[in-house]
């Protein structure tokens, strides 16, 4: 799991995707990369936290590596 800061012009958004083929879909999607999207999705993947990439007018950072909170991926919560 990977919390990605994107940053388009003056709007920060922050997205998690579970999977690097994820965020190549929202790349393509929802923020029209028409080049080598996969290429950069596994580069931001791999970025460390606190590490930027700027390119074509997006800045994605990395916010966090691990799942927030004590919420499981399929809505199930530790400790029960």
């Amino acid at each position: 799991m990977r919390r990605i800061n994107i940053k388009i012009e003056d709007r920060l958004i922050t997205k998690s995707f579970e999977h690097v083929d994820e965020l190549d879909s929202y790349l393509v999607n929802d923020c029209g990369f028409q080049w080598d999207s996969f290429g950069v999705a596994n580069r931001i993947w791999h970025l460390n936290v606190g590490s930027k990439l700027e390119i074509d007018g997006f800045r994605f950072s990395i916010n966090g590596k691990r799942r927030a909170g004590n919420k499981m991926i399929n809505n199930t919560r530790i400790g029960q």
